[in-house]
């Protein structure tokens, strides 16, 4: 997976840590854009980090049931954990479920360098 997005391991060591800091919400996600950009790394985390991010968002809507809130909640949080455990750990790995969804925000996409 980390050639398909051409990560090298050096971005990977250097970007570990705001990596991480990227599935903090909105907040670490902005952090992450603005201090990573050219990271590869911490662009692939970034835009991995906004699913999470936009579920916690879709959970306060009015007029969510409780029930639903509670589970959207709870996925928002397992992906959140999953995230910062592989960001900071050096894994490029897009979160289970929903981290395929992620790649059509755009931010990081996989290299074509081989198609022409």
């Amino acid at each position: 997976m980390t050639s398909a997005f051409n990560i090298n391991s050096s971005e990977i060591e250097n970007g570990k840590a705001m990596a991480g800091i990227s599935y903090f919400g909105i907040l670490g996600f902005i952090v992450a854009m603005v201090t990573s950009r050219e990271n590869r790394y911490v662009m692939f985390h970034a835009q991995q980090s906004l699913i999470p991010t936009l579920l916690f968002v879709v959970k306060y809507f009015p007029g969510t049931p409780f029930f639903l809130e509670t589970i959207i909640g709870l996925a928002a949080l397992a992906l959140c954990i999953i995230g910062l455990i592989n960001g900071f750990s050096g894994k490029v790995q897009p979160l289970p479920l929903l981290g395929e969804l992620a790649y059509n925000f755009g931010i990081c996409k996989p290299d074509n360098t081989d198609t022409k």
